[in-house]
């Protein structure tokens, strides 16, 4: 498959197949684990999984960070007919990334009580977050590493792979969520074990691709080290961004919610926080659809397969940001019997909850993709300046002062009033870039 010559709209479709395949299974990992642990602790478990998730987002990061990063800068190389540069890149992220696993693998082991207080638990649900977290912990690598080499295989030529590993391993998690958590009775810490091994067997999958012979990713020794790292570190940042700002937004909600309500309202936020983390995946899966394609384009010159891949990629993100808004609207309850044992108590709150805080999806998607789409063109500036913006600026303004005048209310409105103004900012950055939205 030729990213320069082939029908843009079968390789755009290709590799949407299979990069929302991959964010879905991706996401079931934490679906599933949420499901079985609300329906085996009921709500305070599915509040302790809302204070976990904020450490998926951080793995993400880091993973794309210098993932996608490395893998944009690659892509553009070898567009541009140079080979050992595109290795080059890679070369360098590999190193970059391993490092950061080490530092980060330490900081959770020694310090892990104190980061999850800081994401908002408290002493009631900290057993339950400790008894899930420790597997999580003890396997950090495998969390890091997966989205990483994703990444690179994915602009290999080998979006089918990183598709098959996902699946695969979820699989596993799913069958180990309900043989660990419900026959052998091992509550949180059957279900952070069935993930830590469904995980494993991912990466391993993702590493066949080094054997195969249509493996194009070679380790060179590095050159201009420190230089490229900040290039594929500013590169992959807003992308990555996205998944930091997730972090540290969900640990302010968790906060905010502690302190306007209490752990019942925080279990509707834990269904909320589970299904936000698959749609922004599958928004991210479009964008990672489109950006080798615009990438690779962009270094060769042909703006117009740009064009159209940009057009394909926002009629997609419009039409699954109306069904995702429609799910909330139309079945709130429905949604929160899914994810737990419910109690009266959080099916009264549910719904006005869910249904305020889904609207935000209608412009989620166009933000996302803006974002990939800027840094695939390397305007990265603008793609950090968006992701900032809308993950902990703007969002971290109104969740500290909508609250004061709103009250609990306040907190729901934060991403729905943030996704309009950032919608509007991305809107106008694309029309400056002779980009139609329509």
């Amino acid at each position: 498959m030729n990213l320069l010559t082939d029908n843009i709209r079968k390789i755009y479709y290709k590799y949407l197949l299979a990069s929302m395949g991959s964010a879905v299974v991706t996401s079931i990992y934490s679906i599933v684990d949420t499901i079985a642990v609300g329906q085996s602790q009921g709500p305070d478990g599915t509040a302790a999984m809302a204070v976990i998730t904020p450490v998926w987002s951080l793995t993400v990061f880091f993973g794309l960070l210098s993932g996608i990063g490395g893998a944009v800068l690659m892509s553009k190389e070898k567009g541009s007919d140079n080979e050992h540069e595109g290795n080059n890149f890679f070369s360098v992220a590999l190193i970059a990334m391993l490092g950061l696993t080490a530092i980060l693998w330490v900081l959770f082991t020694f310090f892990k009580r104190n980061l999850f207080f800081l994401f908002g638990a408290n002493e009631e649900i900290m057993p339950l977050v400790l008894e899930y977290a420790n597997w999580i912990v003890a396997f950090f690598p495998v969390f890091l590493l997966s989205p990483f080499i994703s990444a690179f295989i994915r602009n290999d030529d080998a979006p089918n792979l990183a598709m098959t590993a996902v699946i695969v391993g979820a699989v596993f998690n799913m069958f180990g969520d309900w043989f660990l958590v419900f026959p052998m009775n091992m509550g949180m810490a059957g279900a952070a074990l069935a993930t830590v091994l469904g995980n494993a067997i991912q990466l391993v999958i993702l590493c066949s691709h080094f054997l195969s012979k249509s493996c194009k990713l070679k380790f060179v020794k590095p050159r201009n080290f420190s230089g490229n790292v900040i290039k594929i570190f500013l590169t992959g940042s807003s992308s990555g961004l996205l998944e930091l700002a997730n972090a540290i937004l969900i640990s302010l909600f968790n906060y905010k919610i502690m302190k306007y309500a209490g752990s019942a309202t925080l279990a509707v936020f834990g269904v909320i926080c589970t299904c936000a983390s698959l749609f922004q995946a599958l928004f991210c899966g479009v964008g990672q659809a489109a950006q080798p394609i615009i990438s690779t384009n962009y270094g060769a010159g042909q703006n117009d397969r740009i064009h159209k891949t940009f057009r394909m990629s926002v009629a997609t993100v419009v039409i699954i940001g109306i069904i995702f808004a429609l799910l909330g609207f139309l079945a709130p309850n429905i949604l929160v019997k899914l994810f737990m044992d419910a109690t009266p108590e959080v099916l009264e709150i549910a719904p006005s909850v869910i249904r305020i805080y889904f609207s935000s999806f209608l412009l989620m998607g166009i933000n996302v993709l803006s974002m990939y789409y800027f840094q695939s063109i390397m305007q990265t500036r603008i793609s950090l300046a968006i992701s900032l913006l809308r993950g902990i600026a703007i969002s971290g303004l109104l969740i500290n002062v909508l609250p004061a005048f709103l009250g609990i209310t306040g907190i729901w409105w934060t991403m729905p009033i943030t996704e309009v103004v950032i919608a509007i900012m991305a809107i106008f950055f694309m029309k400056r870039h002779k980009i139609s939205v329509h």
